[in-house]
């Protein structure tokens, strides 16, 4: 089970009806250290997830995904002794529950509450399949594979920009009987088991497993360092991996997570950087992803910024040296590998205050990015004069009262500077979004903007404010598409 992620949180008391089981763990305190999951070298394999109690049900595992509005629970991984028979499985075989989140918490903003301190009582959750699989994960169309792992998934909105209501905390009742794959059945019961364990609560979210946080550039003669999170493709970890050149992708995150924020918050509390990880992406466009984590604001509304700015562009001109070989050295397909990076496909994207960050290095560093996504983030435009050369695409909502009006105030001197300025009077319509596998329509309007092939394409959509559009704009398949497609 290497690789898989296992989140571990902060200390928290909960206060749960009827007989919680936690594997070997009985009652339902949450400890662990930092808010965030576990490095790569994780395994759901080590200390008390490894033991085998008796026969029958061991432990759960919450199954989360990283959306536009925050981190969700989408299903529960119920973990047997040994494979289950899936034939005999339904909604009705057992109840789930998602505890909420604290009041107060909400996904992204700074210093908001821990969301999993909380006494709430856990809340039930429609089930929408059930079938087993050889890992606790959720499978596409919920196709059954076999395994020890009985998923229990859930129903969930289509739109991904819906703030989370959900802790990281679930319950599971096995109510009818459950059958293995050697006749051996399981009888129904009343146990209320938890993921909430004395070394943290299990969890396993979709797409993080191949990042690994917790990393820091530095630079000894100035007595700087920056922390950040990097996301290895798959092919860079399988042999000969080594001789690949990958495009680099900069994924600034936002003010939200800074201050007392940890590299798994600038990983789950939005999706700016999570998204580009994600296996389907992946398999789209494979790149290296690096997400900085500031300790504090690192551009704020006077146009000033801090030294983490130029410390990561540091951190960028690192990566490509070629020289970077500080893959996880616990595990064998990355340790000592030396990363390699196509200079020429280095891109880059942030929203709000990672925006701005953007435009700056963009416009300061030109002829480092090949192309920016620039999410509701506005610079003074005398100091991004040096973007008409380059490739940029800036989506902003008509509700957004900075950085629509800004780079309204950038479009003349862009042009003044000879760019070509696509700017459209037409508002684009955020319906269009969701569901993401529907953007048929969105797509042939973006599309028309973007064949124009102007050096910056500044696009409006209609009612969305600065926070919509962090929930809303990751999700634009073509406007990623579009990040991809340039090169120096």
């Amino acid at each position: 089970m290497a690789g898989i992620s296992r989140r571990s949180f902060m200390a928290v008391g909960t206060a749960l009806t009827g007989a919680v089981m936690t594997g070997m763990v009985s009652g339902a305190r949450a400890s662990g250290g930092g808010n965030g999951f576990m490095a790569a070298s994780s395994s759901l394999g080590d200390g008390e997830n490894s033991k085998t109690l008796s026969p029958g049900l061991q432990r759960i595992y919450a199954l989360t995904e990283v959306t536009g509005g925050g981190e969700k629970v989408y299903g529960i991984a119920a973990e047997y002794d040994t494979d289950i028979d899936a034939a005999g499985l339904n909604a009705a075989s057992f109840h789930a529950a998602v505890v909420p989140a604290a009041a107060g918490y909400f996904p992204g903003m700074p210093q908001a509450a821990d969301k999993n301190a909380t006494h709430a009582t856990a809340i039930s959750r429609e089930i929408d399949r059930v079938y087993t699989n050889s890992v606790p994960a959720l499978q596409p169309a919920g196709k059954t594979v076999a395994g020890k792992y009985v998923i229990i998934e859930f129903h969930h909105d289509t739109d991904l920009s819906l703030p989370t209501k959900d802790s990281d905390r679930v319950e599971l009742i096995q109510l009818g009987v459950v059958k293995t794959l050697s006749g051996v059945t399981y009888a129904g019961s009343k146990n209320i088991w938890s993921n909430s364990g004395q070394r943290g609560n299990n969890v396993v979210t979709r797409g993080l497993d191949g990042w690994e946080q917790n990393h820091w550039w530095w630079d000894d003669s100035r007595s700087a360092w920056l922390e950040y999170s990097i996301f290895l493709p798959s092919s860079f970890l399988k042999p000969g991996g080594e001789k690949k050149s990958y495009p680099l992708l900069l994924a600034v995150t936002h003010s939200g997570t800074s201050y007392d924020g940890t590299c798994a918050q600038t990983l789950t509390e939005q999706c700016i950087a999570s998204i580009w990880g994600l296996p389907e992406e992946q398999a789209r466009h494979e790149c290296v992803v690096i997400t900085p984590r500031y300790e504090r604001t690192t551009m704020n509304d006077y146009w000033e910024h801090t030294s983490d700015v130029e410390n990561t562009h540091r951190l960028v001109q690192s990566l490509l040296s070629n020289t970077w070989n500080y893959g996880n050295p616990n595990l064998d397909d990355r340790r000592d590998k030396e990363l390699k990076i196509d200079p020429k496909r280095v891109y880059c994207t942030g929203w709000s205050m990672g925006a701005m960050t953007s435009l700056w290095l963009m416009a300061k560093y030109p002829g480092t990015y090949a192309a920016g996504l620039i999410i509701a983030g506005q610079q003074r435009p005398s100091d991004v004069v040096t973007l008409a050369n380059q490739k940029v695409l800036i989506i902003t909502g008509s509700d957004d009262t900075k950085a629509t009006p800004w780079n309204e105030k950038c479009v003349p001197v862009w042009e003044n500077a000879g760019a070509k300025v696509v700017r459209p009077s037409e508002l684009l319509d955020p319906t269009l979004i969701f569901p993401e596998d529907k953007q048929d329509k969105l797509t042939e309007q973006m599309n028309g903007y973007l064949r124009q092939n102007g050096n910056i394409t500044f696009l409006t959509f209609a009612g969305v404010d600065h926070m919509g559009s962090a929930r809303k704009f990751f999700y634009i398949n073509a406007a990623r598409e579009w990040l991809f497609n340039h090169s120096l």
